[in-house]
């Protein structure tokens, strides 16, 4: 069972669900994978989108700047924090799934999140498969802002429905639970922020990449001009 051991039932019709918001279990079963369905289900139509784009618009003259632009000490350290922040929201995950764990409750489709976090760090890792995904940062922001909203709505509903001091005593206080949410909420939020701004940091690194390479081929062009003047040939 998905739930097992649980009080509530699936849907808003239990017994202790006095309010609107869903139960623990419909959280664990539906709202906390589903930002990682549905980036699942963009990421083929993207791709495609990605490969029709590609065909028309690449230019091998300039391809090889995605990959080989230096990055700086302070690009570096970010980069470094916001791995480590997604790598942090894995083991609170996990922390969370082996103390429901403990207490036979069922973690519901909780470790599919396993697979949101993971399959972000990788698009991001490798620009989208080098643009082959496009618009693979909108998978990513869907990834990490529906995080925070499931976050904030288990935050409210766990508190609404058992109160800060439900299973007290037990091996995973409900105070401990909504502290455990909260922090992965942060967390999320965070690497939304270092997300924007690593990305328009390379998109800057990369436009001034290229500004000097053109600049470069253009005086080796008027070199080349001049050297090949009728005056000159005379």
């Amino acid at each position: 069972m998905l739930c097992t051991n649980r009080a509530e039932a699936f849907g808003s019709n239990s017994q202790i669900n006095s309010s609107s918001l869903p139960t623990t279990c419909f959280t664990d079963v539906v709202l906390i994978p589903l930002p990682t369905w549905l980036a699942l289900f963009f990421i083929p139509i993207l791709f495609a989108l990605g490969l029709h784009n590609r065909k028309i618009n690449y230019n091998p003259s300039t391809a090889h700047l995605r990959s080989n632009t230096r990055s700086s000490w302070p690009y570096l350290i970010f980069l470094s924090i916001y791995y480590f922040l997604i790598f942090a929201n894995i083991i609170m995950l996990t922390v969370e799934i082996v103390r429901l764990s403990m207490l036979h409750y069922g973690i519901g489709l909780i470790p599919f999140a396993y697979i949101g976090l993971l399959l972000s760090a990788f698009l991001f890792w490798s620009e989208g498969m080098q643009g082959r995904i496009k618009w693979w940062q909108g998978i990513n922001m869907l990834v990490w802002i529906g995080g925070i909203a499931v976050s904030i709505v288990q935050v409210i509903a766990l508190e609404q429905q058992f109160g800060i001091n439900g299973s007290k005593g037990s091996k995973y206080p409900v105070s401990d639970q909504i502290l455990d949410v909260a922090v992965m909420a942060g967390v999320y939020a965070v690497i939304v922020l270092l997300e924007i701004i690593l990305v328009t940091w390379k998109e800057k690194r990369r436009t001034t990449a290229l500004r000097e390479e053109m600049g470069e081929m253009g005086t080796f062009n008027y070199g080349s001009g001049v050297s090949e003047s009728p005056i000159m040939k005379e």
